[in-house]
C-alpha cells in the first residue's frame, strides 16, 4: 500500500511564506477598499494580517512593496482584458478601436476597485504611479499596432509618443473622475474618449483607409509571431 509523500521542510516553509504573503496582500486590499490611501499604513496592514512587522518585512519590506505587488497584479489583468480580440463593430474605424479600448479599461477598473485606486485614484505615491505610466507606454504601443494592422496610418516622427500622450489623456480623465466621485462615471469615460480621439485626429485625420480583412484576425500580433 502506497503512503502519501510528506512535503519536505523547505516546501512547507515555502507554503507558509506564500500564505503569509497572501494574508498581507488581502489585508492591504481590505484597508484600501475602506478609505483613502493616505490612511493606509504598513503597521495597519501587518496588524490586519495578524503578522508582526518584523516578520512581514521578510515578505514585503514596506508599504511601497505591497502596492507594487497589487498594482502588478492589476496590470496583468488589465492587459489581458485590453488585448482580447476585437469584434468587427469594434474595429470599423480607428475611432471605434480607441472607444473599445477605453471601454475595456473602464470596465476592468470598475470590476477591480482596489487596483483602480492604485492605478488611477490620484492618491498613489509618485514612485508607484510611475509603474502604471510605464505600463501605459506598452498599452499605447498595443493600441497603435492594432490600429495599423487594420488601417493604413500616416507615417510621422514620434508616432509612439503621440499614442502614449493619448493614453495619458485617458488616464488623466479617469483620475479626475476618481478624485471627484470616487469612481469612474459615464461622463468622465465619454470625456476620456473625446480627449483621446480629438488629440489623435490631429495626426491621423478623420478617416484611415482599411487594410485587407485578413490582417485584422490577430490583433496586436506581429507577422513574425503569426509565422511561428
Amino acid at each position: 500500500m502506497m503512503t502519501a509523500r510528506r512535503a519536505s521542510p523547505a516546501r512547507r516553509t515555502q507554503r507558509r511564506g506564500d500564505r503569509r504573503r497572501e494574508r498581507l496582500l488581502q489585508a492591504a486590499c481590505e484597508l484600501i477598499a475602506r478609505g483613502s490611501l493616505a490612511q493606509v499604513t504598513y503597521a495597519a496592514v501587518c496588524a490586519r494580517a495578524g503578522l508582526p512587522p518584523s516578520s512581514a518585512h521578510y515578505f514585503y519590506p514596506d508599504l511601497d512593496a505591497i502596492y507594487r505587488a497589487l498594482l502588478g497584479a492589476h496590470r496583468v489583468g488589465m492587459d489581458a482584458a485590453l488585448m482580447q480580440p476585437l469584434r468587427p463593430a469594434e474595429s470599423r474605424s480607428w475611432q471605434a478601436i480607441v472607444n473599445c479600448l477605453i471601454d475595456r479599461a473602464a470596465r476592468y477598473h470598475r470590476r477591480n476597485p482596489v487596483g483602480a485606486k492604485l492605478a488611477i485614484g490620484g492618491e498613489t505615491p509618485p514612485q508607484i504611479k510611475r509603474l502604471d505610466r510605464d505600463a501605459d507606454r506598452e498599452r499605447a504601443g498595443f493600441a497603435l499596432r492594432v490600429t495599423e494592422e487594420r488601417f493604413f496610418a500616416p507615417s510621422f516622427s514620434g508616432k509612439q509618443r503621440v499614442a502614449y500622450v493619448a493614453t495619458e489623456l485617458v488616464d488623466t480623465a479617469f483620475t479626475a473622475s476618481m478624485l471627484e466621485h470616487g469612481r469612474l462615471t459615464p461622463a468622465y469615460v465619454r470625456l476620456a474618449k473625446e480627449a483621446a480621439i480629438g488629440f489623435l485626429t490631429q495626426y491621423f485625420g478623420q478617416k484611415l483607409r482599411p487594410r485587407a480583412a485578413t490582417s485584422a484576425r490577430h490583433p496586436g500580433r506581429s507577422r513574425a509571431g503569426r509565422a511561428r
